[in-house]
């Protein structure tokens, strides 16, 4: 098998594991849900 220099599977499941921790609390998703709307002009 060939070396990868970028493996997309383990990218994904990091990124998954540091959302999980910092997302942990519903609370923490809803503030930054709420700043990106703010943001973009984004109506809910």
């Amino acid at each position: 098998m060939k070396k990868k220099e970028f493996d997309s599977v383990k990218l994904m499941r990091d990124i998954r594991d540091r959302l999980s921790e910092r997302y942990n609390d519903p609370q923490n998703e809803e503030i930054d849900l709420q700043a990106i709307r703010k943001k973009f002009g984004l109506a809910r």
